[in-house]
This record gives structure tokens, C-alpha cells and sequence, in this order.
């Protein structure tokens, strides 16, 4: 009887998907030298950006210990990849291959700078207000234009309002924008721009 068994080509084999993207090593490493130099400068920026906890719960609860532990781990983590980048980044054709790492990036980063802007709106134009304007554009890019996907859009931004102001009785502060209309209008509408 033979140790191992020939694998025999099945229907199920036809219809399975080959996973056909190559990792290229360049790219891989170019991607987690950048996400290092990320961790780093979070490392760097995290005294500023906590501070103590009003109660004293111990070391493990406040509000920089996390943080301070997985960057710490990632930046550990993410050593040999960085060292492996600095050593082969002068080798012939590696930045034409590195490249690769953010090809097909265009439209990904027009989604995160548009959230960026959304969430720089919501203190100045109020959330309902730019999330109806982040959904419009959303459905823009995504090739939904029409009158149909304007009120899809409109429907579904007030159904977001209603579960946060009235389900989860999540309120946020008046926007400045309210400064611009009489206090009627603020008063009236406030809670729910």
C-alpha cells in the first residue's frame, strides 16, 4: 500500500478560485516600513495625546498603557522587516517593485480623505448635516447619481439621526453653524443638526 495518496482532480476543483496575487517582497516590506514609521511617531506623540485618568484604577487602566503596550509590540514586531527594507532598498529595480505596494490605492484614498472631511464637518456643520453631505458625495463616486439615490441617501442619513438621537439618546453639542440663523432656528432644529 503506498504512504500517500495522489490527489485526483474533482469538479470541486474547477470551480475553486486560485489565489492568483502575488505577494512581491519589495512592496510588502515598503508597506511595513511606512506602518512602522507610523507606530513610531504614535509612540512618540503618545504623551500628548492622553492623559491621566480621573480615577486610580492602576497603570493597566489608564488611558496610555494600551496604546504604550501595541505600538511597543508592533515597533518590536515590525523590526526585521524594517532592517530587511533599509539592507535591499538599494538593490536595482527594488523601488519599481516597492511601488506596487500602493497601486490600485487612488479611489481607497478618496473614501479615507472624504471620511477625514466628514469628520472635520461634524464640528462645524453639525453630523446631520455632513453626513448628509459625506452620503451624497459617497454615492457620487460610487457611479449612484439620480434622484432615486439623492432620497436613498436622504432616508438613510435620517435613519442614522433617528437611531443615534432618538435610540441611543446620543446628543451633540449645537454646531457653529447654528451662530449664522436666529436662535429660533437653533433652539428648533439644534438637537438634531
Amino acid at each position: 500500500m503506498p504512504d500517500h495518496i495522489d490527489h485526483v482532480a474533482t469538479i470541486a476543483d474547477a470551480d475553486a478560485e486560485a489565489f492568483e496575487d502575488e505577494i512581491i517582497p519589495e512592496a510588502s516590506l515598503l508597506a511595513s516600513s511606512l506602518l512602522w514609521g507610523i507606530a513610531l511617531v504614535a509612540l512618540i506623540l503618545l504623551p500628548l495625546a492622553t492623559s491621566a485618568g480621573k480615577r486610580d484604577l492602576g497603570w493597566v487602566q489608564e488611558p496610555w498603557s494600551w496604546p504604550l503596550i501595541t505600538l511597543t509590540a508592533g515597533l518590536i514586531g515590525g523590526f526585521g522587516p524594517l532592517r530587511t527594507f533599509l539592507a535591499d532598498r538599494r538593490k536595482p529595480g527594488f523601488w519599481q517593485r516597492a511601488n506596487l505596494a500602493f497601486e490600485g490605492m487612488g479611489r481607497a484614498m478618496i473614501y479615507a480623505c472624504g471620511f477625514l472631511l466628514f469628520i472635520g464637518g461634524v464640528s462645524v456643520l453639525g453630523f446631520t448635516i455632513a453626513s448628509a453631505i459625506f452620503m451624497q458625495a459617497l454615492l457620487y463616486v460610487f457611479g449612484l447619481r439620480g434622484w432615486r439615490w439623492v432620497g436613498i441617501g436622504l432616508g438613510v442619513v435620517t435613519a442614522i439621526v433617528l437611531a443615534f438621537r432618538v435610540g441611543l439618546g446620543i446628543w451633540f453639542p449645537l454646531p457653529p453653524l447654528m451662530q449664522l440663523f436666529p436662535d429660533w432656528v437653533g433652539n428648533a432644529l439644534g438637537e438634531y443638526l
